[in-house]
């Protein structure tokens, strides 16, 4: 099994993208990509260049790909507006009928409807098919020892039961209407050769009952190999998402990391403190020989110190396992050295990183550059 690192925060647009290629398929794993937030210390205008950048990325590694994974749509996950991604592909989706947030439901409907003409078969609705949903909380038995508070919890619910009815009086997408060529993915297996994966059940996207939705994760296995990728579990805070990390011993995990930028009005210390001490139990007890934590956590440029235990326990940046430094550490360093009119010349020129376009395949047995690969 080889790894395809295609973009990361760390490299300065927002994305959690990897190919995996085994004998029988070649696997890309959220193809999407999003410009940093406001706060994030780069100028626009370098900012646009990697997101450029990116979606540049991105293409090359979808012609490159068989199947291609969804786990939830948001737009650093997917890329509606790039249909020719799609073409082609067989695709294993977040299914977008239930566990699934009011703004999410509505771009799984556009995003699915235009996809007729690149993947075939045709958009078709149909009638709900289940009535009642169990508390998604009874699954969480770790989570319910932690230190959460019952009240926000209890506001948090009446969320929940809201988008159930949603889930239950809303027209559902008919997955039979593509063919075979989309499969709705939640808590499914699939099988191609001696390569199979495996999707979980829906996980929260970052704390209980968090207004993002739900993702899924993915498992990739292949002779005796297993990665895992996390998806957007922001830690993971959730303790029952950490075990099963660490149940499963993954060989390589491609995890997203707290989102450290967060604390204030979105994030409370307590939930980040949560989210750093599952992430470090993660890292340090998953025994992955490869650990790649990024996404949410290199939005900004103190990552490193707030995670200092679970750096030090081996994990990586993607863009330190693609030789590079995280884009925050060259900003601090191009603006110490006054060269970021330099900097941004370059990207006005199209050349700077324009090496990060270059694929580079990991062999998973030893995680380091399969030089016998193209």
């Amino acid at each position: 099994m080889e790894l395809r690192p295609v973009w990361f925060d760390s490299l300065g647009a927002k994305s959690m993208c990897v190919l995996v290629r085994t004998p029988d398929l070649a696997l890309l794993i959220d193809p999407g990509a999003a410009i940093m937030q406001p706060r994030y210390p780069a100028p626009d205008a370098l900012k646009a260049y990697y997101l450029n950048l990116a979606t540049r990325a991105i293409r090359n590694a979808a012609a490159d790909a068989t199947h291609i994974a969804i786990t939830h749509y948001h737009y650093d996950h997917f890329r509606p507006d790039i249909p020719e991604l799609f073409a082609g592909k067989t695709m294993w989706i977040k299914d977008p009928n239930r566990w699934i947030n009011r703004s999410q439901w509505g771009r799984a409907r556009a995003f699915l409807s235009s996809l007729v003409e690149s993947v075939g078969g045709e958009y078709r609705e149909r009638s709900s098919a289940m009535a009642e949903y169990p508390d998604p909380l009874d699954a969480l038995p770790l989570a319910a020892q932690s230190d959460r508070r019952a009240d926000l919890i209890a506001k948090w619910r009446k969320r929940f039961v809201g988008l159930t009815k949603l889930w239950g009086e809303g027209s559902w997408v008919d997955a039979a209407g593509f063919a075979g060529r989309i499969a709705f993915a939640d808590a499914r297996t699939f099988t191609i050769g001696d390569t199979t994966v495996r999707f979980t059940a829906p996980m929260f996207h970052g704390i209980e009952y968090a207004s993002p939705g739900w993702v899924l994760g993915v498992v990739v296995e292949h002779n005796g190999r297993k990665l895992i990728y996390s998806s957007d579990l922001q830690g993971p805070i959730i303790e029952d998402y950490a075990a099963w990390i660490v149940e499963e011993k993954p060989d390589a995990l491609i995890l997203d990391g707290p989102a450290t930028y967060l604390l204030g009005p979105f994030q409370s210390k307590e939930t980040l403190a949560r989210a750093i001490r599952n992430c470090t139990r993660t890292v340090e007890e998953s025994h992955a020989s490869l650990v790649i934590l990024d996404h949410h956590l290199t939005r900004e440029p103190r990552f490193r110190e707030k995670l200092q235990q679970a750096f030090s326990a081996g994990a990586i940046t993607g863009a330190e396992l693609m030789g590079i430094a995280p884009l925050t550490d060259r900003l601090a360093r191009w603006k110490a050295d006054e060269k970021m009119d330099d900097v941004i010349a370059r990207a006005g020129d199209r050349t700077l990183d324009h090496e990060l376009l270059a694929p580079r395949w990991f062999d998973l047995s030893s995680a380091v550059p399969a030089d016998s690969v193209a």
